[in-house]
């Protein structure tokens, strides 16, 4: 928004941003005071400068004048004198002072994923010195619906009570239905639908952080919208308003650890791992790379041993498509990537499909678990026959958190989570579900 800067509204803004400098500078998260959200790109791009210009330009003149003493001068004056060690940026996003933001300056809004309906691999292509902001959307999951939507008859994206907790209105429902199915084959009712949204959110934000850091050092940073909510809504937010955490959290947590081990086809159908550090000393590693089938075979199998450079994104190996697969059709397959490090003590996995998820041939998998008592809850061993996409637990509308969900589990292997509740064990085995993503079509 425009504010009439002038006068005492001036001061009262200068008084307000010293009583928040002063409250919220010993935070060790603060990075960076913006004066604004989205203001600069409103005046220059969104047509706000030529609205008033076409009023009366002494409007734009004096509206201008009021912008930059807002911005340009009270606030940063007020961040200079009250949180001198930190930095100060006019608006979010921002590039120059006569201009809106672009993909070659300082920070970038980027929504033609998701807004622009463009498709998420778009992510891949797109650039930025530092995406500021980004996101995609998702239903909370069930058991949250639940709470707000008990009744069977409006488990539906577009009944009146789901509609009245969508702050983006029927567009945006359409948005993910549309998305999902664009990349995803139908789920078979509203809970799988729910549970398949979140496989879409995780992994479009996973696509878009992990093509940022891939283009290091000429994008710097990824900051994705949104954390949290502040009430039960289908949003871009990546934990929903009970706390409960979204498969996006989960992805982000991984795409976000200080090494990633990120495989990429390139148009020239080359398969390519990259390994990008934020680490400031470089370390060496052992890379091994395999093309398996989702039923456990192995197509190829590869092994480097690699020096990892500090700071830096690096292509630490390629081989041609064709070569990795030995004309095996690419929906039967997937690529798993790790890498060890520091004497194997640290270890850092991905899996990579060639194919969009509703054309990747998922087996019904066969998930067996056991349980073990450990301190606050429980130790969860599933073991699984063939690939299991995206595993989701959940035991009901129960206090509980999860070391971890929405994971893959290799065909044959086996994945080792904590979930802490206070249900006791015969309750716990009860209520357990455990699902894939070849379960909901």
């Amino acid at each position: 928004s425009l504010y009439p800067a002038e006068g005492e509204l001036l001061e009262n803004i200068r008084q307000e941003a010293i009583d928040n400098v002063k409250r919220l500078r010993n935070h060790a998260c603060i990075a960076l005071w913006c004066g604004n959200n989205e203001c600069n790109d409103a005046w220059f791009n969104w047509g706000w400068q030529k609205r008033y210009k076409a009023q009366n330009p002494e409007y734009e003149k004096k509206i201008w004048k009021q912008f930059t003493d807002q911005y340009y001068v009270t606030l940063p004056e007020v961040v200079k004198e009250y949180a001198p060690e930190s930095f100060y940026w006019p608006s979010s996003p921002f590039a120059r002072e006569d201009g809106g933001s672009d993909d070659h300056n300082g920070d970038r809004h980027y929504w033609d994923v998701w807004h622009g309906k463009k498709p998420i691999e778009t992510y891949n292509k797109e650039r930025s010195r530092f995406f500021s902001e980004y996101g995609f959307q998702s239903f909370p999951e069930f058991e949250s619906v639940k709470r707000y939507a008990p009744c069977e008859e409006d488990w539906d994206i577009y009944s009146e009570v789901m509609m009245s907790h969508q702050r983006g209105g029927m567009h945006a429902n359409q948005l993910i239905e549309t998305y999902l199915l664009n990349e995803y084959r139908k789920p078979k009712n509203f809970e799988a639908f729910l549970y398949m949204n979140h496989v879409l959110q995780g992994d479009a934000i996973k696509t878009a952080i992990e093509a940022h850091r891939r283009d290091m050092p000429y994008c710097m940073g990824t900051l994705f919208w949104q954390h949290n909510d502040c009430w039960p809504v289908a949003s871009w937010a990546s934990r929903d308003y009970y706390g409960r955490w979204k498969a996006q959290h989960y992805f982000a947590r991984k795409a976000y650890r200080d090494i990633l081990v990120s495989p990429i086809t390139d148009e020239d159908e080359v398969l390519n791992i990259q390994v990008v550090s934020d680490r400031l000393k470089s370390c060496n590693g052992t890379l091994q790379v395999e093309v398996m089938k989702l039923t456990g075979e192995k197509v190829n199998s590869y092994k480097r041993n690699i020096k990892i450079d500090a700071n830096s994104s690096q292509t630490v190996f390629s081989v041609p498509l064709g070569e990795a697969l030995k004309n095996t059709p690419k929906e039967d397959v997937f690529v798993h990537a790790v890498l060890l490090t520091d004497k194997g003590k640290n270890s850092y996995a991905n899996n990579y499909f060639l194919v969009k998820q509703k054309e990747v041939n998922y087996p019904k998998a066969a998930i067996t678990s056991s349980i073990e008592p450990i301190e606050g809850g429980f130790e969860l061993t599933l073991n699984s026959d063939n690939f299991a996409r995206a595993v989701f637990i959940t035991i009901g509308d129960v206090d509980s958190s999860f070391s971890d969900n929405y994971f893959d589990i290799l065909p044959g292997g086996s994945v080792k989570v904590n979930v802490y509740t206070d249900l006791p064990q015969p309750a716990f085995k009860k209520q357990l579900k455990v699902i894939s993503l070849s379960d909901e079509y």
